[in-house]
């Protein structure tokens, strides 16, 4: 091979690999989307990057309008259609354009030429409700005014809108010129004054700005110097005292044409941009990528009835530089939330009335930005229904006409129990505590303290409750029948379970019973057999003055000879002091 025609089969080769090389970072989106007879222009893709809006003239006689593409199961963008909503309020020689979807995916921002606006061109905004876009609503003069305003973006905190004025009184190679504004969103929820961002941003020339996931991210079109043709893409990083960085010149982008629209998924990976009358799509390289974002997708439910719950949610990273991330979820519940990989973060939520505070983790230590990540949030209801089914202890049968009363421990106040088909049902707030106490005609009584735990929410909440039919030589254990520490004085809160047994023996004349005393190992074995026996007849003395006859009952003493359990632990001697009865 002679040396001219090694040149030129180098030069080819160089040629080949640089075409292969561009291919591989900046491709048209072609059909469905991109349509050869018509323009396509300012793509917004949504958080999950499965949903693109964008402005085209394809409804002819030189109309622009907005129209949405999603994504199907084999992840290719289906045939475009129109938002109708919005488009159907425009009059025939209306622009409707610029469309921006909020990272929630919940709003869609945009600006028209709709009859009644303030000026030429204003900023309108949309609302999901879950099938259709909302009607659009104007905003009001802190954001459109006289002049032209167009081309929104709002950050994905939700916190600011960044738009375009317009500059006509400066030109540049027969271009519009415009400058950059930014509307803070306010703690009423309105917006702002705007405010003109300063340089480096705006310098003659600027168009179509871009805010990323991350909130600081600025890309926007600009004719500068530095540009390769007419409007160049650039990007500009907020620091932490509010300044902006120098613009860098996207080069991996920009060509000869006009470069705009720029609209970059969550995760940062991917742009999407106008050039040509197409929209395009190109890989980001990391040099241009400050952090690197995984989004997170779910919804927010009650951990009961898994309805969507309408909530604020607060994330803070573990690292101190990161700044806390606030979503607002609205009635659908649903949210999408964007997170820098390698982090960690706590999740909480703001107060409701009706449900516990929320505390979780997202860590995103181990995530790719390619990940699809989707986790629901359930939220616990401060109360919950509990349901009580009293059963025979030995024959399993449910037991007719159950009477259940349950009592706040520190207000003393009696709930509203409902008796359905044999089941008592009563709403419970967790982590109070509760006494409840249960009987049926020809039974013994239940009773017990109890307190709802967050795990009641995701357990059964239906409680079988046995109870022993009034017959000779069973025993009932009393509960919460107290003594002073080696003494046999009644303490005043052993009055509650001591009048359900006077309830029990004034409703059934015929029982006698044995009253027991039982205590634990601890000291001498005959000293505990006689405060066993005291005890016992203490307990018989209270039930004699509240009307029991004398000859219905026997006291007795067993001291430490009959354990429930082995007196090994401390938990088993509280066992084992007890005070019970037994029909004879």
């Amino acid at each position: 091979m002679n040396r001219l025609s090694s040149l030129l089969f180098f030069t080819v080769l160089c040629l080949c690999n640089t075409a292969v090389n561009f291919a591989q970072v900046r491709r048209s989106l072609g059909p469905p989307v991109n349509h050869p007879s018509f323009n396509e222009y300012a793509p917004s893709i949504s958080a999950n990057n499965k949903t693109m809006i964008f402005e085209t003239d394809r409804a002819g006689e030189g109309k622009w309008e907005l129209y949405y593409t999603t994504k199907n199961e084999k992840n290719r963008w289906t045939p475009p259609k129109p938002i109708v909503n919005i488009n159907k309020i425009g009059k025939d020689n209306d622009l409707i354009g610029g469309p921006s979807i909020s990272y929630d995916g919940k709003t869609l921002f945009f600006f028209a030429s709709f009859e009644g606006g303030q000026g030429d061109m204003d900023i309108y905004h949309s609302t999901w409700n879950g099938t259709d876009w909302s009607e659009p609503k104007t905003f009001d003069n802190n954001i459109n005014t006289k002049a032209y305003e167009g081309f929104p973006s709002v950050s994905a905190d939700g916190k600011s809108m960044y738009f375009i004025r317009d500059n006509f009184s400066k030109r540049k190679d027969k271009a519009l010129c415009y400058t950059i504004w930014v509307s803070k969103k306010q703690e009423d929820d309105t917006w702002g004054v705007a405010e003109k961002l300063p340089a480096p941003i705006n310098m003659d020339c600027e168009k179509a700005p871009r805010i990323m996931a991350d909130n600081r991210t600025l890309i926007f079109s600009s004719v500068r110097k530095d540009g390769v043709g007419g409007f160049d893409l650039y990007q500009s990083f907020q620091e932490d005292d509010g300044s902006w960085s120098t613009p860098i010149n996207l080069e991996y982008i920009n060509t000869e044409e006009d470069d705009q629209f720029a609209s970059v998924s969550a995760a940062g990976d991917l742009m999407y941009y106008h050039t040509a009358g197409d929209i395009y799509t190109v890989t980001i390289p990391d040099k241009y990528r400050k952090y690197k974002l995984v989004t997170v997708d779910g919804k927010v439910i009650d951990a009961i009835t898994k309805q969507p719950i309408a909530i604020k949610l607060t994330s803070k990273s573990t690292n101190p530089k990161e700044r806390a991330i606030n979503t607002v979820v609205d009635a659908n519940g649903l949210f999408s939330m964007i997170y820098r990989v390698g982090s960690k973060y706590d999740v909480t939520t703001s107060p409701l009335a009706d449900y516990l505070p929320y505390r979780g983790k997202m860590d995103m230590s181990t995530a790719k930005e390619t990940d699809n990540i989707e986790k629901n949030i359930e939220l616990i209801p401060k109360k919950l229904v509990f349901q009580f089914q009293l059963l025979d202890k030995d024959t399993k049968a449910i037991l007719k006409d159950p009477k259940v009363k349950v009592m706040d421990a520190e207000t003393k106040q009696l709930l509203e129990v409902k008796v359905d088909k044999d089941i008592a049902n009563v709403t419970l707030e967790i982590g109070k505590l509760y006494k409840f106490a249960a009987n049926t005609l020809g039974y013994s009584f239940f009773s017990r303290s109890f307190k709802p735990d967050t795990v009641d929410a995701f357990k059964d909440r239906l409680k079988k409750i046995p109870l022993a039919v009034l017959k000779k030589d069973v025993v009932v254990q009393l509960q919460d029948i107290t003594f002073e520490t080696g003494k046999a004085e009644l303490k005043p809160e052993s009055g509650e379970e001591l009048d359900r047994l006077v309830a029990l023996l004034d409703g059934n004349k015929t029982i006698k019973v044995e009253i027991s005393a039982h205590t634990d190992d601890v000291g001498n074995d005959d000293a505990n057999l006689k405060l066993s026996e005291k005890r016992a007849k203490a307990v018989v003395d209270y039930l004699t003055t509240k009307g029991i006859k004398a000859d219905r009952m026997i006291a007795k003493g067993y001291g430490e000879t009959q354990p429930l359990v082995p007196n090994d632990t401390d938990e088993n001697k509280a066992k084992n002091r007890r005070v019970q009865f037994k029909i004879n």
